[in-house]
């Protein structure tokens, strides 16, 4: 029943193919049809002549008795014009040349080659490599098309700009256009028609090109599925395990045989034994270089721990260092001898799987140490103990050094074609043990010193979550008979999380790279602050733009190595990759990421410019012309919004859009406005009036919305306000247009200071005015045009009350001019004898005998002081007086 149901599943699956496959020619045959057809058209068009069609021979003469009677006051007919004659075979000629290829034998052969795939995929049972033979074949066919609709662009632009510059035909009843001009018409349309119809042909071959290669990955897909998800009989039956004790010597002896039979076959042995000892003389060169380099790299003369980009950026060298000693030597000995020797296709692989298995150990043992750093915690690079530091690069060491035993014993039975019980044997066990160290992992407890860090982000909950689910799938297949499933499970476990722990540490050193940006002890920022001469706050603010770069090509290149773990071709991969940055369709629009970059590369570059070119005004023309400080910013500042508009032009064309689509973005912020961005085009507007009229400017001291303060910056939206304590106030740019603002300094920096000053009433006034005037004149600050005066401003109670007026040439000292002129007025008052006012209150006893009497009666009372006494009666005492 179950090879009953297979089978009907996969006749439905075939009919399937069939029919989109029919489907599919059809598509093709009407996309071929309509280009003959267009061809045939536009030829015809050629060859027709613009006026009317000639009449028949057999009917230059109607019949009268057929034919009605013309009415009386219809025209004669037009005079017809000849036909132009054109040489269609010297245009066809002409176009070949101009394409450097036979476009009617390319677009056959096109079809040929195409026609023959189509065939041979539907063909049963494919292999992986016919699979990946018909994927090549159509790639190469893909390229030629390529190419030839880059070449035939250019040609069929030309035709259509002729066309257009003729014109359009004379309609009929208008005078016919010169012979030559005709003559010229006809044949543009001509060629205009061949390359119209070769850039049919084109379209037509690349969408059927895309049809074969999803059918490639169709089938490829169903063959993987296939093998994945079926299970391998008799796994736990006692004959595969009872046969185990005859089945290893019996592989053994045959790789014995293998190996044995190939080193007779060599040639020259010494050339060999000569390879081996190189490599092997590599390998001590290069251990001894690790050996004297790492402790140099991880060289810090600091106070504490080394931070963390300084531990990011050694463990970068100490991890090629710990690598190279191992697998250079491994991978120059596979190079050489293979080159040398020209491997047998079983000793290739069995070469092959030992040196690739040899490669993952000891990459694996130089990453998993240098980063938990077990003897050395300082340069640790995960927050984990010392305990599970050991305990982890120990377990990480063990799962490679297995992994790497199982996939070359996995390649050996399959060379030498071991017993099924042998290949039961390595596989069943292997997954359960590499899937209980991957447990025994996951259960270290990191006992991480500083949580939520960088190097232990939230995520890992989530990525533990996927491996735990992952390590549940690997037993449930390995226990129920799914050994092909388990081992790819295993494999894209390990192989895949190794790649993952790549990329972690990679986006790790850009993070540390990104830190020494900012740290002037670290060579980057140094190099930053002596060469480019940009301060701490500048390079902090680079390290953003620059650590989310780094992390996208980091993640853009990783992608290709995990996506050819789980099944994918390099082929595929470098279509998709091509398509995403060279260009990919969205309904009819081309988008292309690598056009996107370059725009976004032209905006940088020429904002860049801007603003040098905006530094250089200022500089250099601004401030030697003498204009002033809010002139040259709203100047600096226009410039500045010119550049940054002139930026975005420059890389919207270069990106390729059009700017006659302006208007629609033009009418969709018009829609905008009226729904919600008022405000935001009213400030926007607002502060190009503020930078034209410069009511008000940097620099300037000005009273708005209650708060006074320094106008520090103008920029699109908002204007910045600087207060007296150090306080920012940020108000739109709408509020200095539509309401009343006060502003100290618009016209110039002059201001005025009143200083009251209240004298006693027995002072001299001539002689206070005289000192008041005299002090005013002495300060450096007051101006003498227009000079200080006196009010003597009103008679008090008990004072004479004077102000002082002057005016100072900077508004912005007005506090401590005031302060010295009030320290001036005290010392020279003192001088004088004349004494400041005060507010006081004169109290007069009148009858001082009667409060004698009362205290003299409240201390020799009854109760002397100690309780309460006797209340005297209420007499008056005392009256105040002013």
């Amino acid at each position: 029943m179950a090879r009953y149901g297979a089978a009907m599943v996969e006749s439905r699956f075939r009919g399937c193919v069939m029919i989109s496959s029919v489907i599919s020619s059809v598509r093709v045959m009407l996309h071929v049809v309509c280009a003959v057809l267009l061809v045939g058209v536009v030829c015809a068009r050629a060859q027709t002549s613009e006026s009317a069609p000639q009449p028949p021979a057999n009917a230059a003469q109607p019949d009268a008795a057929a034919s009605p009677a013309p009415p009386r006051a219809a025209a004669p007919p037009p005079a017809q014009r000849p036909r132009p004659q054109i040489n269609t075979a010297e245009i066809t000629r002409r176009a070949n040349n101009d394409m450097g290829v036979d476009i009617e034998a390319t677009v056959v052969g096109w079809q040929r080659e195409l026609d023959r795939i189509d065939g041979e995929l539907r063909a049963a049972r494919l292999r992986y490599s016919e699979l990946n033979s018909a994927r090549e074949a159509l790639q190469h066919v893909r390229g030629g098309v390529e190419d030839f609709a880059g070449r035939l662009q250019p040609p069929l632009d030309a035709a259509k700009a002729q066309v257009e510059l003729l014109g359009p035909a004379p309609a009929d009843g208008q005078p016919g256009e010169p012979e030559q001009i005709a003559l010229n018409r006809a044949e543009l349309n001509y060629y205009l028609g061949l390359l119209s119809a070769a850039r049919a042909a084109v379209n037509s071959a690349q969408l059927r090109i895309d049809q074969l290669i999803n059918a490639v990955q169709d089938i490829r897909r169903r063959n993987f599925t296939s093998n994945l998800f079926q299970p391998v009989p008799g796994v736990y039956a006692p004959e595969t395990w009872t046969r185990l004790p005859f089945t290893v010597p019996l592989a053994t002896s045959r790789i014995d045989a293998l190996v044995t039979d190939w080193w007779s076959s060599v040639r020259d042995h010494g050339e060999v034994m000569r390879i081996a000892l190189g490599t092997l003389v590599l390998a001590l060169v290069l251990m001894l270089v690790a050996w004297r380099g790492v402790p140099r790299l991880r060289r810090w003369r600091g106070d504490g721990e080394p931070p963390f980009w300084r531990r990011a950026s050694s463990a970068a060298g100490v991890i090629l260092l710990r690598i190279l000693p191992a697998v250079a030597p491994i991978i120059l000995l596979y190079v050489l001898v293979d080159q040398a020797q020209d491997l047998p296709n079983r000793i290739d692989w069995l070469f092959y799987a030992a040196t690739q298995s040899a490669i993952v150990v000891f990459s694996v043992s130089a990453l998993v140490v240098t980063v938990f750093a077990p003897a050395a915690p300082q340069w640790r690079l995960v927050d984990a103990s010392d305990r599970a530091a050991w305990r982890i690069c120990a377990l990480v060491i063990l799962l490679a050094a297995i992994y790497g035993l199982t996939t070359l014993a996995h390649v050996a039975t399959r060379v030498v074609q071991a017993p099924f019980a042998l290949t039961i044997a390595a596989a069943v066990p292997s997954c359960l043990l590499m899937a209980g160290i991957v447990i025994a992992i996951l259960l270290t407890p990191l006992d991480a010193k500083h949580q939520g860090g960088i190097t232990s982000p939230k995520w890992f909950k989530l990525v533990r979550t996927a491996v735990w689910v992952a390590l549940a799938a690997i037993v449930a297949s390995t226990l129920t008979g799914y050994v092909a499933l388990s081992r790819f499970l295993t494999q894209q476990l390990i192989v895949t999380g190794s790649i993952l722990a790549l990329v972690y540490l990679m986006l790790l050193w850009v993070d540390g790279f990104t830190q020494g940006l900012g740290d002037d002890n670290a060579a980057t920022g140094r190099w930053l602050r002596e060469r480019g001469g940009f301060e701490q706050q500048r390079r902090e603010q680079m390290a953003l733009p620059v650590g989310l770069f780094l992390k996208f090509a980091v993640l853009v290149l990783s992608v290709p190595l995990i996506m050819l773990q789980w099944g994918y071709s390099w082929p595929d991969i470098y279509d998709w990759y091509r398509q995403l940055f060279f260009g990919f369709h969205i309904a009819n629009t081309q988008v292309s990421f690598a056009a996107l970059l370059a725009s976004v590369i032209v905006f940088v570059l020429a904002f860049a410019a801007a603003r040098l070119f905006q530094s250089w005004l200022d500089t250099r023309v601004l401030k030697p012309a003498g204009i002033s400080g809010g002139v040259r910013d709203s100047i600096r500042t226009g410039v500045g919004y010119a550049g940054v508009i002139l930026a975005a032009v420059v890389a919207l064309s270069y990106a390729g859009f059009n700017l006659s689509s302006l208007a629609i973005v033009a009418g969709a912020l018009s829609v905008g406005v009226g729904l919600g961005l008022q405000g935001v085009v009213n400030n926007f507007v607002s502060g190009l009036i503020l930078l034209a009229e410069r009511p008000i400017k940097v620099g300037d001291l000005v009273v708005v919305g209650g708060e006074e303060g320094t106008v520090r910056k103008i920029s699109v939206r908002s204007t910045e306000i600087e207060t007296g304590d150090r306080a920012h106030v940020v108000v739109p740019n709408s509020y200095f247009i539509t309401e009343k603002v006060k502003n100290w300094t618009h016209r110039n920096s002059i201001g005025r200071i009143v200083i009251a000053v209240n004298v006693a009433s027995s002072s001299d006034p001539r002689q206070t005015c005289d000192i008041l005037l005299r002090l005013a004149k002495e300060h450096p600050h007051v101006m003498a045009a227009p000079e200080p005066f006196v009010d003597f401003d009103d008679f008090g109670a008990d004072s004479l009350n004077f102000k002082l007026y002057a005016f100072t040439y900077d508004l912005t000292k007005n506090v401590s001019t005031r302060t010295d002129l009030r320290i001036a007025i005290l010392d020279a008052f003192k001088q004088a004898g004349i004494r400041i006012a005060f507010l006081q209150t004169d109290v007069t006893v009148r009858n001082i005998d009667r409060l004698r009497e009362a205290v003299s009666e409240y201390v020799s009372g009854p109760y002397n002081g100690k309780g309460a006494t006797q209340r005297l009666p209420p007499r008056p005492i005392a009256e105040a007086g002013g």
